[in-house]
């Protein structure tokens, strides 16, 4: 792809398919001058006892780290022959105790456009929930973040881009999501739609005021955004087709529109709380994962605001 000229990829090893680097390499296909780095990070428990043995510490780090990039190395050769690339990939292995903090200090420290981790399946049902993660990179990486599903890549499909009319700031938002969509629907011919909800907070003291219409307030507040989601529309040359708007909570509507629109990725930007703030009110990004089948492409708050600096 145009913009993603280097993209990191997160190694799964406890998984027999590695999706992140499958749509990596999908992607590449639009861009021959795209690099791949294919992370992983190792920690050695045997380290400590090595320590404490006196044994030279350098030379079994060595050891250790060749044996994974060779093993890098044959699941790269594997998923380059069954998906026909040439693509450069680079395998990588650090090592850390702390494996989400690792990855995010490599994207802090590495030149890299784009984040590609697969969705953690687990439990009886084998539903996707997010891990720790998952969390910790979400919310505090300085880039795009792809949360990527196990289904073949499209092409001619619907996108989705979810947007965000409640603050006065999220307008740039808005905008910075559409262009990331922009540069994904061009390279595979497919159509933009946009997705907006439109939650209605009810003031309990309005509902003593004589006369008063809740119906009318909500229907107030749906044409609000309905104008709002048009002028948007109108704007950046988007079908009033692929304008959707329903009333209700965004972890709600999002996952039900993008259903009936059979999308094949999501754009969403995430406030990226954390601490109390994250489970008090939780992040929509993490909500809706589980419901819908679309890679997730995720801008988190720092994300965002690097785009911006960028534009200025």
């Amino acid at each position: 792809m145009r913009k993603y000229n280097h993209i990191l990829v997160i190694a799964e090893p406890k998984k027999d398919t590695q999706v992140a680097l499958k749509r990596a390499l999908d992607m590449a296909r639009f861009n021959p001058h795209i690099t791949i780095t294919y992370l992983r990070i190792v920690y050695d428990f045997s380290y400590d006892l090595m320590i404490l043995n006196k044994i030279k510490e350098q030379p079994i780090h060595e050891d250790i780290e060749k044996t994974h990039i060779e093993h890098l190395e044959k699941i790269i050769d594997d998923y380059r022959t069954d998906c026909k690339s040439e693509a450069m990939v680079i395998p990588k292995v650090v090592e850390s105790k702390d494996v989400a903090e690792a990855i995010v200090n490599e994207v802090n420290t590495g030149k890299y456009d784009l984040i590609i981790k697969a969705a953690n399946r687990h439990g009886l049902l084998d539903s996707i929930i997010f891990t720790p993660i998952d969390w910790f990179i979400l919310r505090h990486a300085n880039i795009p973040v792809i949360i990527a599903k196990d289904h073949a890549w499209f092409e001619g499909g619907n996108i989705a881009v979810c947007i965000d009319f409640s603050l006065r700031n999220h307008q740039q938002n808005n905008l910075i999501m559409l262009r990331e969509a922009q540069i994904l629907a061009k390279l595979t011919k497919s159509e933009i739609h946009i997705i907006n909800s439109a939650p209605v907070y009810m003031p309990t003291v309005m509902l003593e005021v004589p006369h008063y219409s809740p119906e009318l307030y909500e229907q107030n507040i749906i044409n609000e955004h309905k104008v709002r989601m048009e002028e948007f529309a109108l704007k950046h040359h988007i079908n009033p087709e692929c304008c959707h708007i329903e009333e209700g909570m965004p972890d709600d509507v999002i996952p039900a529109i993008c259903e009936q629109i059979n999308a094949k990725a999501v754009f969403i930007g995430s406030a990226g709380r954390s601490g109390l703030s994250a489970a008090l009110i939780g992040n929509t990004c993490e909500e809706i994962v589980d419901d819908i089948e679309a890679d997730l492409y995720v801008l988190n708050r720092k994300a965002l605001e690097k785009e911006t600096q960028k534009e200025n």
